[in-house]
């Protein structure tokens, strides 16, 4: 695996669409009632925090989540391919509640977990996230910390700061994009990475992305270069 400040998310549609939140649902969920869902993404290939996860070839991430009142829970999985793993999967649980004049709370916690990791090779990994978004009338934007005292076995403590913004520009068109800088604990391996994109809703349950994604992590090569994504995902 490429040093481990790689992992996934399937391109970065994935990350707006799904984004491991769940705070939408908790949100319109009825107070004494599940809600369910589920989606199904798929992506030139799948890109994390600006890295590659899948050696360029297409990727599909499969979904499932439920939510009640402002609780809410998931699972995941998707394909990858790097030190001879080709399936990742994840769990996601937490609470998001909106706190005063369009602003919402979120904290969480995320597993990421590898179904065929070389023997010996620990590479799962759990991070608190911790985030605020605020929708200012049709601009929405927002800032999330995920934080790790094992970052994918390196056996080193990590943090990532992310911050997010997106506007409609039509009735079908969203635009969107962030910035995010992974920190990790007595390492020269820090970067930055952002993206941006756009978003057409089709159908009311598939929206289709296209996205530009960079980072400034030279010392990864071609798995951190320039490149543009393009993804589509089904809700259910």
């Amino acid at each position: 695996m490429l040093y481990r400040v790689t992992k996934t998310l399937i391109g970065a549609c994935a990350a707006c669409v799904l984004g491991f939140s769940g705070a939408a649902n908790a949100q319109d969920a009825e107070q004494n009632e599940i809600s369910w869902s589920a989606s199904l993404t798929g992506a030139t290939e799948y890109i994390w925090r600006g890295v590659e996860q899948s050696a360029g070839d297409p990727a599909v991430f499969a979904a499932v989540s439920a939510s009640y009142g402002n609780f809410y829970a998931g699972a995941g999985i998707e394909n990858v391919d790097f030190a001879g793993i080709d399936t990742e999967y994840d769990f996601w649980v937490g609470y998001a509640a909106p706190i005063a004049y369009g602003t919402t709370f979120d904290i969480g916690l995320v597993r990421y977990g590898y179904l065929d990791a070389p023997s010996g090779l620990d590479l799962d990994t759990v991070e608190l996230k911790l985030a605020l978004s605020h929708d200012f009338g049709g601009f929405s934007a927002g800032i999330t910390a995920m934080i790790t005292d094992d970052f994918f076995a390196t056996e080193a403590s990590a943090q990532h700061i992310e911050v997010n913004a997106s506007t409609p520009v039509s009735e079908n068109w969203t635009i969107s994009g962030s910035v995010g800088h992974q920190m990790l604990d007595n390492s020269t391996g820090n970067y930055t990475h952002w993206n941006i994109g756009a978003s057409r809703s089709v159908a009311g349950n598939v929206t289709l992305d296209i996205r530009y994604i960079d980072t400034d992590a030279d010392y990864l090569g071609g798995a951190a270069d320039e490149r543009i994504v393009a993804s589509f995902s089904v809700a259910f």
